[in-house]
């Protein structure tokens, strides 16, 4: 049987400063990387806690949260393309075509070809997806106030700017080298171009 050594790391994680550093992993003076400190770790897991708190309402409508989402912007502005729709609940063109598929196996939305430009498709919604808005932006509001609950009228204005702050700051920076990016800051090209 052979042994191998695992190389030291440079880096120390630890869930949270409060915890125990895992063991053979002490290096005094080093600064460790806290999950529980991590903004994108919290802004994970409030997403994520959103999206279940938000389903629950929803549930009772027979609308999951992926397509409340396209209903929202359809409600903002019916008759958008599909690509419009995917930049803008900001999911991928693959995972908008399936989305769209269920919605119109649903009777929410209907797909529409693009009467100037043939190769485009818009999406309608129906009247029973349009008769959902008055119930389901309801869901919304509450699950907006069930998590700002605690914070003062200027903290939830704060919280909104600094969101979008941060979102403005990812999706302005350049392209990461990794697994996806070509594809990735293609499309962002090409999207400047239009």
């Amino acid at each position: 049987m052979v042994v191998r050594k695992t190389p030291k790391s440079e880096f120390r994680v630890v869930v949270s400063r409060d915890g125990p550093a895992p063991p053979g992993d002490e290096a005094p003076g080093d600064e460790p990387f806290v999950i529980e400190e991590s903004v994108g770790y919290l802004v994970t897991r409030l997403a994520r806690a959103f999206a279940r708190e938000l389903a629950g309402r929803l549930a009772a409508h027979g609308v999951s949260v992926g397509q409340w989402a396209v209903l929202m912007f359809l409600w903002a502005r019916d008759g958008q393309s599909q690509g419009d729709l995917s930049r803008g609940v900001a999911i991928e063109d693959a995972t908008m075509v399936r989305t769209i598929d269920r919605m119109e196996r649903d009777g929410l939305v209907r797909r529409e070809r693009n009467a100037s430009d043939r190769r485009r498709i818009n999406i309608f919604l129906t009247d029973r997806g349009r008769s959902l808005r008055d119930s389901l932006v309801p869901c919304t509001i509450a699950s907006n106030e069930a998590a700002t609950r605690t914070f003062t009228d200027a903290e939830k204005r704060q919280l909104g700017e600094l969101l979008r702050q941060m979102i403005g700051s990812l999706e302005s920076a350049p392209p990461t080298h990794g697994k996806g990016s070509d594809r990735v800051s293609d499309r962002v090209r090409a999207e400047n171009i239009e």
